[in-house]
Parts: structure tokens; sequence; C-alpha cells
């Protein structure tokens, strides 16, 4: 059964890297709820997960002809989606101080503003341990979102080179994390 799902995945992305709206139709149907379920349980904001899941849309339309989805549909739009939630989060953050983050919105207890902080220290303390072409690959693949394509084509170097620097960035990044 889980072959047939991807096989209809694979089929969708086809169709929708040939222009075809019906085929984004179909996984804007098939996924917009689990995706919403998922930004709303981390955000708790209703509009910012709306406007998340609706950017990430707008991306994967606009990027249809580019996109390189190496794992399952599923998995990639997930990833995507807690990306975005987190980069929100950090946005937020980063925008006021502590003590006016804890009265500026109640969904955050201070212990998981905390955690949270110090997840993005230790994880930006890996990030800045990588070679520097593995650390600018990254970058380039998961805050400007950046297809393995687009990033090979800038930095004038094979697909696979780019495949091969993101899968040991998160081979680093798992182990530590």
């Amino acid at each position: 059964m889980n072959l047939n799902v991807n096989h209809i995945d694979v089929e969708l992305l086809n169709r929708l890297r040939e222009n075809d709206t019906q085929a984004f139709e179909i996984i804007y149907k098939k996924y917009w709820k689990n995706l919403y379920m998922t930004a709303f349980s981390i955000l708790k904001d209703r509009q910012a997960s709306e406007d998340i899941i609706q950017d990430l849309f707008i991306q994967l339309w606009n990027k249809r002809s580019t996109i390189l989805v190496t794992v399952s549909l599923n998995a990639y739009l997930t990833a995507s989606i807690k990306h975005e939630v987190f980069r929100v989060i950090r946005n937020r953050i980063a925008d006021m101080d502590m003590p006016e983050a804890l009265q500026a919105d109640k969904s955050y207890n201070a212990q998981e503003l905390i955690e949270y902080k110090e997840f993005l220290a230790h994880t930006q303390h890996l990030i800045s341990q990588l070679s520097v072409k593995c650390q600018a690959i990254f970058v380039l693949s998961r805050e400007d979102q950046f297809s393995h394509k687009e990033i090979a084509e800038q930095l004038k170097i094979s697909s696979k080179t780019v495949e091969n620097h993101i899968g040991k960035a998160l081979g680093v990044l798992k182990n530590s994390l």
C-alpha cells in the first residue's frame, strides 16, 4: 500500500512539473489539513499557521518545474512546514527580548523559549563546524529554500555534490541532536 501512495505522489509531482493545476489541487487537498495541524500544534496561532501553509503551496507552484523531492512528498512538505514554523518562531524571538516575548505571547512558556533558543544556538554551532562549502550549501538549501539544481548551478558544482554536502550536514545535526 505504501508503494502505491509513493507512486501516486510521484505521478502527481510529474503532472505538477507539467503545469497541471488539477495535480496541484489534489496535492493541496491531500496534505493541507495535516500540514496545518503540524504548524498549529507548534505555533498555536491559526492565522500564522494558515499563512505558512499558503506560502508553502505558493512556493510549490512557483518552483514546480525545478522541485526535487528525494523523499516522500509528505516528508518533504512536513519538513518544509517545520522549517517555516521555526523560522517564524526565530523571527518572533529576534523581534523582542525575553520578557516582552513572554508578555506578548502566552502560548510559549519560559522553559519552551529557553529550550528553543538553546536548540538554535546548538544548531548554529554545529553548522559553523562544517566546512565553508558545506555550510553554504546547507544554508542555501534549508534557509533560502533553493533546490539542489539551483544550488548546483549557482555554485557551479554537480547536483550529486550538493546532495552529498546536505547529507553530511544533516548527518552531523542528526547525530548531535
